[in-house]
């Protein structure tokens, strides 16, 4: 019974897509004139995390599709799904769960200076979330641990885009959102507001820049962060870091990460080395009631990670990492094993941009 439920949401999740592959073929065939291709990308991949003692194993399929109306409308839509079978140190048996759901459903209209955006969005708090995020483009599979502190996900509108800042050298980007409040497991938003202001020097090429959230439900907290981007000319490199703070029992906490691609020498150059160092710090004054119940986010915490990434080809890459977790106050600390795989597909849904 219970596989027979499994395949049934499989096969609702391959109709649902289906679905719009077969809206976005009807309306591309009706336009007469320039016609933009719909496309169906994301990932599949498998993944065997060890932590402290505990495996897990994890398939999981992510699929994006965009779908073009003229040459300013955009319908992005982005799902997931994922088994993930589970066992403690010395068991034997692997229990099971399932997870599903819809990371952001959004239509943009673009114009040259902002897109106007509405529906289900990645929430524009620093840069993580909206850049790093998916599974084949971060470098480390394990997120930082100050990821949690706001707000990912947000259902309402958005402004965003970019312009030089009175000069060829100096561009500014921007974001102002606004969420709703939403309880539904696959669309699950808190009402907040926020925005985010960075600064682009295209020259040193490094980005940097704020952000800034509130939410204005429940105890009201509100965050701040901060973001930094660099990747030199002379050298396959790249550094980004983050700093976010909230307010109320969320705590602070800050990461570091460089990726460097042995391009250079030849017999190595599918290489790429990764390292991250983070640390997560605790509000203060935390009653020992509220710590148990905040549980990681109620301890100091500090963790070092090390990866190396191997390109097959440019849409399959092989991950090892490994990761080494302290906790301030206690003796739990925590080795962090991750080793699997990443498939990027891309899959034109129609003619390639001729007229019909």
């Amino acid at each position: 019974m219970c596989r027979l439920v499994q395949w049934s949401r499989r096969i609702a999740c391959a109709c649902l897509v289906a679905l719009f592959v077969m809206c976005g073929l009807a309306l591309h065939a009706q336009d007469d004139g320039f016609k933009p291709v719909p496309i169906l990308t994301g990932s599949a991949a498998y993944f065997t995390r060890v932590t402290g003692g505990q495996f897990q194993n994890t398939p999981s399929v992510s699929p994006l599709l965009l779908m073009p109306f003229g040459d300013k409308w955009l319908l992005e839509a982005k799902g997931n799904y994922s088994d993930t079978f589970a066992k403690e140190a010395g068991d034997n048996y692997y229990g099971s769960t399932t997870a599903y759901g819809l990371g952001y459903a959004q239509v943009d209209y673009i114009t040259k200076y902002v897109t106007v955006t509405g529906g289900r969005f990645i929430t524009p708090f620093n840069i993580y979330g909206e850049r790093f995020g998916p599974n084949w483009i971060r470098a480390l599979q394990i997120s930082p641990l100050c990821s949690p502190l706001t707000s990912g996900s947000a259902l309402g509108g958005m402004l965003h885009g970019g312009f030089p800042a009175g000069s060829e050298n100096v561009n500014l980007n921007y974001a102002v959102y606004f969420s709703t409040n939403n309880t539904h497991h696959l669309l699950a938003t808190d009402r907040s507001t926020g925005g985010r202001l960075g600064f682009f020097l295209p020259r040193q090429r490094v980005e940097f820049g704020a952000s800034f959230q509130q939410v204005l439900q429940l105890d009201r907290p509100h965050s701040s962060g901060a973001y930094l981007l660099w990747q030199p000319y002379r050298a396959p490199l790249s550094v980004r870091s983050e700093y976010v703070r909230s307010s109320g029992t969320k705590g602070s906490g800050y990461w570091i990460e460089s990726a460097y691609r042995l391009s250079q020498i030849s017999p190595l150059r599918r290489l790429e080395l990764v390292g991250r160092g983070q640390q997560f710090f605790a509000a203060a004054n935390l009653s020992a009631a509220t710590i148990k119940k905040l549980g990681a986010f109620g301890k100091d915490t500090t963790q070092a990670d090390l990866g190396l990434n191997y390109y097959f080809r440019s849409d399959v890459r092989a991950s090892l990492s490994y990761g080494r977790q302290f906790v301030l106050g206690t003796n739990t600390n925590t080795n962090l094993w991750t080793v699997g795989m990443t498939y990027r597909f891309l899959m034109p849904l129609g003619p390639t941009g001729r007229s019909m």
